[in-house]
């Protein structure tokens, strides 16, 4: 009797995989400027391509990548799927840690909901629908 082969063919998972790539992309495109006026806005890529080179923001689009990679073969490995699942969570977290760092260093403003009234771009509601996605895909993963 034969021991049927392992394929290392891609199973991506979908879900994980359109979240992550979602996520990613919300990460890099504008999140919110301080006033209508200002011509920077915030966005991963706008850290990523100061003199600085981005420092500790590359974590981010290491752990994506990293999640995005796994994913491909998800459904093919549960090992994977868990280390795409991990990945993205601590995505999550750097993304989040430096879109709060972020407005922690905004000048605050004289009304209590100065946040709210932010010029708002598309990446932070692409994030929260990209990381919600790969979190349903990453509950949904299965061999």
């Amino acid at each position: 009797m034969e021991t049927p082969q392992k394929s290392y063919r891609p199973a991506p998972d979908a879900l994980m995989l359109v979240g992550t790539v979602t996520a990613l992309l919300g990460f890099l495109l504008p999140w919110f400027k301080t006033t209508d006026r200002h011509q920077w806005w915030y966005s991963g890529w706008s850290y990523l391509t100061v003199s600085s080179g981005g420092g500790w923001v590359w974590w981010v689009v290491v752990f994506l990548a990293v999640a995005i990679l796994a994913s491909l073969w998800a459904r093919r490995s549960v090992e994977l799927a868990l280390l795409s699942a991990g990945a993205a969570v601590a995505g999550l977290f750097m993304a989040a840690a430096v879109v709060a760092v972020t407005l922690g260093g905004l000048p605050e403003r004289s009304n209590i909901n100065w946040v709210g009234e932010l010029p708002f771009g598309i990446g932070l509601p692409l994030m929260a629908v990209g990381f919600g996605a790969t979190a349903a895909g990453a509950l949904a993963a299965r061999r």
